[in-house]
């Protein structure tokens, strides 16, 4: 019996892992910033709205689908390419949940409940 796992599945499966990790920790500091930080709440509300909307439109969702993309563009080992683009992946599907609520803070649609 073979234990082995090819290496462009062990290369997808720590990149997406990967990914995922790194986007729950951005958000995690995203809202850390923007709801729980006493320095954050220190600052004018013209200041919240910049600092805010600054990371609003920072998210990781952006930087995995520029990895997924520049990886398709530059000449990478294949196995390296196939780990990136899998970070990518993983970073694009783990800010979807915080889309929703930057969506619905600008006002283009509802809350989304929990």
């Amino acid at each position: 019996m073979d234990l082995y796992m090819d290496p462009e599945t062990l290369a997808q499966i720590l990149g997406f892992s990967i990914g995922v990790l790194y986007g729950e920790s951005f958000s995690e500091l995203d809202f850390k910033v923007k709801y729980v930080s006493q320095w954050f709440k220190n600052r004018s509300l013209f200041w919240q709205w910049i600092i805010a909307s600054i990371l609003d439109t920072q998210h990781h969702f952006q930087y995995g689908l520029a990895l997924m993309l520049t990886v398709q563009l530059v000449t990478l080992h294949p196995i390296l390419a196939l780990m990136l683009y899998y970070m990518g992946l993983g970073l694009v599907v783990s800010d979807l949940k915080d889309y929703e609520y930057v969506i619905a803070r600008l006002g283009l649609r509802e809350t989304p409940k929990p």
